[in-house]
């Protein structure tokens, strides 16, 4: 009888010293993502001299493909902040001008329309059949058909009632920064395919939507803001 209880004891106290064991065992996948985050600086630098890349170094970030393979790109917050800036300007900003034109940003959510697009998009939704539209003083749109069933009106007010905030510029072309030189450059979406109706960029709860101005006419209105609405739902 002794012997069965000295057994399940000692049964009872391996087991317990297992748990404890495997309870304070490092993490192999924490330790990695720490090690990784540590050596990021290290990593983008490596990345850098590997491509030839020679931009400042707190502009990127190291993403894996699909493959298993890092490569460098600049952080979305930081072309989200150039393409931003770009629209407030209307071309392409400057490093050391970029801060000052997000000082006059709008900080409502809604939809928000750059000061030379907001005739082109009135004229948007009106060939598209909306029309009691207005944007205010400030850029924002404002709805006037809250009660209507069009499945496009609804979009357009849900956007607008929404805790994001979605800037519509309609240029045909972003200011962004190239991935190699990190240099502010103008990125012609529209010249260099005018199928593509949008242009997008994020930042959290705010969204840029870049629109073409679809001056070679390769696309419908209806498709032009079936694609914005699209986005608006997306992001």
């Amino acid at each position: 009888m002794k012997k069965k209880v000295i057994l399940i004891i000692s049964i009872l106290a391996i087991i317990i010293i297992l748990f404890i064991v495997l309870k304070n065992k490092p993490n192999d996948n924490n330790v990695a993502e720490n090690t990784i985050e540590k050596n990021d600086e290290n990593v983008i630098e490596e990345i850098k001299s590997q491509v030839n890349a020679t931009g400042n170094t707190s502009i990127y970030q190291v993403v894996e493909e699909y493959d298993g393979r890092q490569i460098i790109q600049v952080k979305p917050n930081v072309q989200f902040d150039t393409a931003f800036a770009g629209i407030l300007k209307e071309g392409v900003p400057q490093d050391n001008e970029i801060e000052n034109l997000l000082n006059s940003r709008p900080n409502k959510n809604g939809i928000w329309i750059s000061k030379n697009s907001r005739e082109k998009f009135l004229e948007l939704l009106k060939e598209n059949n909306i029309e009691n539209y207005k944007i205010n003083e400030d850029g924002y749109l404002m709805s006037q058909e809250e009660n209507n069933s069009s499945e496009n009106i609804q979009k357009l007010n849900n956007a607008i009632k929404s805790d994001k905030l979605y800037i519509i510029d309609i240029n045909g072309t972003s200011y962004i920064r190239d991935d190699i030189s990190g240099e502010i450059v103008e990125y012609p979406f529209e010249e260099m395919d005018p199928f593509q109706a949008v242009d997008v960029y994020q930042n959290e709860s705010n969204i840029i939507i870049e629109i073409t101005t679809n001056e070679m006419q390769k696309l419908a209105k209806e498709e032009i803001l079936k694609v914005v609405l699209q986005n608006m739902e997306i992001y």
